[in-house]
């Protein structure tokens, strides 16, 4: 399953069973527990802290935030937009896979130039 995270993509297996194995992991306790709107905020926050701290997202987080946002929302989508107080307002889509399918290429040709403008 595709998924998008402001503007990062990730591709995932079977998200629920990966929330299952990662969630003591991922910090967010025992997801059985939370909400559709606890995980929202979960993640939020942690996208919040990483973009002030102007840290990068691994890979693998991105798939742990969206394993939790797809097992507690069935969504395949969450933009975080910047508030004017600093904090994030989530939307929640579920977007067309062709959609997903052509930011992924897009994305994935985006970063072939990069490659090549810094000579690799």
């Amino acid at each position: 399953m595709l998924f998008l995270l402001n503007d990062h993509i990730v591709e995932l297996e079977m998200p629920e069973a990966r929330l299952r194995q990662r969630w003591r992991s991922i910090g967010c306790g025992d997801p059985h527990t939370l909400r559709a709107q606890d995980a929202i905020e979960f993640v939020g926050n942690r996208v919040c802290e990483a973009m002030r701290k102007r840290v990068a997202l691994s890979i693998e987080e991105l798939k742990d935030y969206a394993a939790l946002i797809i097992a507690k929302t069935g969504a395949n989508s969450l933009m975080l937009k910047p508030r004017p107080n600093g904090r994030l307002e989530p939307r929640l889509q579920d977007l067309p896979r062709l959609v997903l399918e052509t930011y992924q290429r897009g994305a994935a040709n985006d970063q072939r130039k990069r490659l090549v403008r810094a000579g690799r």
